[in-house]
C-alpha cells in the first residue's frame, strides 16, 4: 500500500499501515446488507400472513383465532426486532467484523490497536447505529468530519473500517527450511490479520537485499511480534527466521 490512511505501531515497534475503507464502499455494504435484512423481513412477513391463513382455515372458536392470531403476530413483530438490531451484532461478531454487505465490498471492522473486533465492541458500536442511522443519518457527517472516517459507533466503541486486501499467496520468492515447514502444524494464525501476513511475506520477499545489521534486528521484532500474537513461547536461542517461516506456511496451510 503506497499510501496507507491509518497506521499502527506495535509494543514490538512493527509498523501496520491500514487503508481505511472509505464511505462509498461503507454505504455500498450498508445497502447490500439493507436489501438482505428487509428480504429476511419479507420472508418473515410472508410466514405470519401464512400462519394467519392456516389458523383461519383450522375453523377454531372465535375467542382461540384471536388468541393464535395474536400470537402469531406478536411472534413475527419480536422476529423482526432481533433481525433489525441483531443482524449487524450477530454478523459482525461471528464473522470477525464482517456483515454479508462488508464481505462483498471488501471491508472490515477492526480495533484501533489492529486487532480482529471483540463482542463488546460489537455490540456497543451497533446499539449506536440506531442513533448514527436514525437522526438524519448524523452518523455520515461524523465520518465526514473524522479523519478516521468513524461514525459515534466507531467512536463510542473504539473500532475502525478498513479495506480488507487479499494476502499475497504467492511462494516463488520465499525459500523456507525444512524444518520451518515441519513445525508449522502446530501453530494457530487465526488471529493474524492479511495486513500482517502482508508484513511477514514483505520481510520474507526481501531479506536476502537487506543490510547485515538491519536484517537481524528486523527479524527480531517481527518475532516478538507474532510470538506475542499467537501467544508462542520462545528463548534467546530460537531463530527469529525459521520462527517467522513457521507462521509463513502455517498460514499458507491455512489458506489452501
Amino acid at each position: 500500500m503506497n499510501n496507507p490512511d491509518y497506521s499502527i505501531s506495535t509494543p514490538e515497534n512493527v509498523d501496520l499501515h491500514l487503508e481505511l475503507a472509505g464511505m462509498g464502499n461503507r454505504v455500498l455494504a450498508c445497502a447490500i446488507d439493507t436489501i438482505i435484512s428487509y428480504a429476511m423481513l419479507g420472508g418473515i412477513g410472508v410466514l405470519c400472513w401464512l400462519g394467519v391463513v392456516v389458523i383461519g382455515m383450522a375453523n377454531l372458536p372465535s375467542q382461540a383465532n384471536s388468541i393464535a392470531i395474536g400470537f402469531v403476530c406478536l411472534a413475527g413483530i419480536l422476529v423482526c426486532f432481533v433481525v433489525l438490531f441483531g443482524y449487524y451484532i450477530f454478523f459482525e461478531g461471528m464473522w470477525q467484523g464482517q456483515t454479508p454487505g462488508k464481505k462483498i465490498a471488501q471491508i472490515r471492522v477492526i480495533e484501533q490497536n489492529g486487532q480482529p473486533v471483540n463482542w463488546p465492541s460489537v455490540f456497543l458500536r451497533n446499539i449506536v447505529r440506531v442513533f448514527d442511522m436514525g437522526l438524519f443519518f448524523v452518523g455520515m457527517i461524523a465520518m465526514i468530519i473524522d479523519k478516521n472516517e468513524r461514525r459515534f459507533g466507531d467512536l463510542a466503541a473504539g473500532t475502525l473500517v478498513i479495506r480488507e486486501r487479499l494476502p499475497d499467496l504467492s511462494t516463488s520468492d520465499i525459500i523456507v527450511s525444512a524444518s520451518a515447514k515441519e513445525g508449522a502444524a502446530t501453530l494457530d494464525v487465526g488471529r493474524v490479520s492479511p495486513q500482517e501476513y502482508d508484513l511477514l511475506v514483505s520481510f520474507l520477499k526481501r531479506r536476502q537485499k537487506m543490510a547485515r545489521a538491519q536484517r537481524p534486528l528486523v527479524a527480531k521484532q517481527l518475532e516478538n511480534h507474532f510470538r506475542s500474537k499467537l501467544g508462542e513461547p520462545g528463548n534467546s536461542s530460537d531463530n527469529p527466521e525459521v520462527f517467522l517461516e513457521r507462521v509463513y506456511c502455517a498460514y499458507q496451510s491455512r489458506a489452501d
